[in-house]
């Protein structure tokens, strides 16, 4: 698999992407400050709705809002088709954060009206993030795997979007569907496997080789995950639709996630053991930690499912959304970001003048720091579930916490970096 020529000159403004960016260290720290205030009455069953609301500050305000911005970027660029109505992102952007926000109080404080607006806003963001994302990855051409892997999970998007509004419509108004198991398990399905471990995945075909110089994704297993993920959580969603039993459903949604947290992570730590780079680079161990929360991940979806041990189904949540997923998503900030800044501000003038490198707008002493953090509040949230003390779990909203501040801190001090590096070169 050859990694495309990249199409720098239809990158969109940089405040495209930093909008969305900008929301991630937000939920962070409200779902730090949320577990830190209530501590294991979070951890005492996932049918909560404060737990349900603590989760979707992680599966939405972290995971979608990095994904959607990082579309944004990534399809011009590597797939060198613009989106249509860029400066319509802002508005998604907007309507995202509000959506979420409403949901989040809906849900903690019982008013149903929120919980209403919340899903209303969030349904607008995503009808207006899929119609123009839709069209350009249609209209593109040549982006091989990684194209056919982003267009499987924006498919997976807008159904994990239809469900969710119909599980948010059932608390708002109490009508919940009758078999609700089945759609937690349909909506885990197509958004943590489908959305976002579909579009991970075919986005790291690409990045791994080009960030840390590895061999290319072996274009067989390519083949196979981009249709195998989407195929599988799909479904998922029919059998359900079917009124099948849960045992159904996740049998179908099992190929998506062998393929998602094990043979993809196989793969990729195969490349980066492999790769020809030994540079110390602190993201890359962003890398490693996600790898490493891939098959626990797994193990703790099939105790889930096969036992009745209480913790099972929120290890398996903490350690899909702040473990494998949320590493995956802080790591690639710290390299996407400086890119993205140091291109905007100073690509046009290196060669002309002195530019500061990339490498000074975010220091790896800094992005060492992010990686401790955000390590030990896996660990310890780990830790909290499994013990079950109280103390541990509030000590793990405090890091939570602790490592949205940080990552808004290396954001915030990448974009004055850059703006005070271009002060000096004018």
């Amino acid at each position: 698999m050859s990694s495309p020529r990249l199409s720098i000159d239809q990158a969109p403004p940089q405040s495209v992407p930093l909008g969305f960016y900008a929301i991630l260290p937000v939920a962070l720290v409200a779902a730090g400050v949320l577990l830190a205030l209530q501590g294991n009455q979070l951890f005492a069953t996932q049918w909560l709705p404060q737990t349900i609301a603590w989760t979707h500050l992680g599966t939405l305000g972290l995971l979608t809002a990095a994904m959607f911005g990082s579309l944004y970027q990534m399809v011009p660029v590597v797939l060198g088709t613009p989106v249509p109505g860029i400066r319509l992102a802002h508005a998604v952007a907007v309507a995202l954060a509000l959506g979420l926000a409403g949901l989040v109080f809906g849900l903690s404080l019982g008013f149903p009206s929120l919980i209403l607006m919340g899903g209303t806003l969030l349904g607008l963001a995503f009808l207006a993030f899929l119609v123009p994302m839709g069209i350009a990855l249609t209209r593109a051409r040549g982006g091989g795997d990684t194209l056919t892997g982003m267009r499987g999970a924006l498919v997976c998007l807008l159904a994990v979007g239809l469900v969710g509004l119909r599980l948010a419509w059932g608390h708002a108004t109490g009508a919940l569907p009758d078999a609700r198991g089945v759609w937690l398990a349909v909506h885990i399905a197509l958004g943590l496997l489908g959305w976002v471990g579909g579009l991970t995945t075919a986005v790291s075909w690409q990045v791994v080789p080009m960030f840390y110089l590895t061999e290319s994704f072996p274009p067989k297993a390519a083949r196979f995950l981009r249709l195998v993920v989407p195929s599988s959580a799909l479904l998922a969603a029919a059998f359900a639709l079917g009124n099948l039993p849960l045992g159904v459903v996740l049998l179908a949604a099992l190929p998506a996630a062998l393929a998602v947290w094990i043979l993809q992570p196989g793969c990729i730590a195969r490349l980066l053991h492999q790769r020809r780079r030994r540079r110390r680079d602190p993201t890359l161990h962003f890398w490693w930690l996600a790898l490493a929360c891939a098959p626990l991940t797994m193990l703790a979806a099939i105790l889930a499912w096969t036992t009745d041990w209480q913790p099972a189904p929120l290890l398996f949540g903490w350690l899909a959304i702040v473990g494998w997923a949320g590493a995956l998503v802080h790591g690639m900030l710290a390299r996407i970001v400086p890119f993205l800044v140091w291109f905007h501000r100073f690509a046009a003038v290196a060669g002309k003048s002195t530019v500061p490198p990339m490498k000074q707008l975010l220091p790896d002493r800094e992005v060492t720091w992010n990686l401790r953090v955000h390590g030990a509040t896996v660990l310890c949230g780990v830790v909290a579930i499994v013990s079950g003390l109280d103390l541990l779990a509030r000590l793990t909203g405090v890091l939570l916490a602790a490592t949205g501040v940080l990552m808004a801190v290396a954001l915030t001090r990448t974009v004055t970096r850059a703006s005070t590096g271009q002060q000096k070169t004018t």
